[in-house]
């Protein structure tokens, strides 16, 4: 994988060299779970979830050849749930095998876009993506119990006294993971472009 610096931009140029594997591996690691978990959420079962990802992620192979970034044509997030959804109709669909209804050829971002923003599920599945992509990145800096302190109390919802018991940490202790572990992982999603809601 390519350091944690490289931005989500800067991967997407990379991805124009359809023989990077580096690269479209990173894109997987990046952005497959969260193609999934979007599938699974709409309704499709593990292997068609599965597919799903690996379909979208096809037809953005195919269309990166020619990639130009513009920030006008609207948010590369809303092509990816644009994708996911046009996948899943077609794979509802009788007719799975007519041509996809994204034109890889336009790689066009704004699609979807109100309908994107529209959709609280793919909203809510974006920022988990983000805050798991950014807990990744930073996990190393921490002990383990930091960071399970930080996943219990702060994202699991567990009171710091419960907290405390199961980890063996003091209260304090806890409120101290969860504040070194949150303020690393708000200084990593300041990493990530612009475009991506910060």
């Amino acid at each position: 994988m390519r350091p944690a610096d490289s931005t989500h931009l800067t991967l997407l140029l990379r991805l124009r060299d359809r023989s990077d594997q580096v690269s479209w591996d990173e894109f997987h690691a990046r952005y497959g779970e969260l193609l999934y978990r979007y599938a699974r959420g709409r309704g499709a079962s593990h292997a068609d979830a599965e597919d799903t990802v690996q379909e979208v992620e096809m037809y953005l192979f195919k269309a990166m050849g020619g990639f130009e970034y513009d920030a006008r044509k609207g948010r590369f997030r809303s092509y990816l749930r644009s994708a996911v959804v046009h996948a899943l109709g077609r794979r509802a669909s009788k007719h799975a095998r007519e041509r996809a209804g994204l034109d890889p050829a336009l790689l066009d971002f704004a699609a979807a876009e109100k309908e994107a923003t529209a959709d609280q599920q793919w909203e809510r599945e974006w920022r988990l993506h983000r805050l798991r992509w950014a807990l990744r990145s930073v996990a190393e800096e921490f002990e383990e119990k930091t960071i399970n302190a930080f996943q219990l109390h702060a994202l699991a919802g567990m009171s710091a006294d419960e907290t405390s018991s199961r980890l063996g940490l003091s209260k304090a202790s806890v409120y101290q993971a969860k504040s070194r572990v949150l303020r690393r992982v708000r200084e990593q999603l300041e990493t990530l472009d612009p475009d991506e809601d910060v």
